[in-house]
């Protein structure tokens, strides 16, 4: 809802000093999340998702479809090729030998914004294998 004498336009102004150095601090703030724990959290909220252990790694498949693998610090998913390739353009993210489409995320130091990534590459990677 609009505030009265506040002009909509004003939220496309780019972010003052303060606002920044606020928003780059709370970047900054470690976090009492890991990568596996957030991975966690979204499988909870995708359907038919089944977990299959392989060796190091657990092998996530929907309608026996498998989107996603998970390992010590390492996300892998399948991902449409537009995602795919705006998703190689981000930090510690390369292609997983596991083929085309397929992202290897490895974050050195999981902050909000990397655990957001990947939070998102999962619920898409689901989305596509469940059709």
């Amino acid at each position: 809802m609009d505030e009265p004498g506040r002009d909509p336009d004003d939220d496309d102004a780019p972010l003052d000093e303060a606002e920044a150095a606020a928003g780059a601090a709370a970047a900054d703030e470690a976090l009492d999340e890991s990568l596996d724990e957030r991975a966690a959290l979204v499988l909870e909220d995708l359907d038919g998702v089944t977990r299959r252990r392989d060796g190091e790694v657990v092998l996530l498949a929907v309608r026996g479809r498998v989107f996603a693998v998970l390992g010590l610090d390492l996300l892998e998913v399948a991902l449409d090729a537009p995602v795919a390739a705006a998703a190689l353009r981000t930090p510690d993210t390369r292609p997983s030998p596991r083929g085309t489409g397929w992202i290897a995320f490895t974050p050195k130091a999981p902050d909000r914004f990397a655990l957001d990534r990947a939070e998102a590459w999962l619920r898409l990677g689901h989305r596509r294998a469940a059709g």
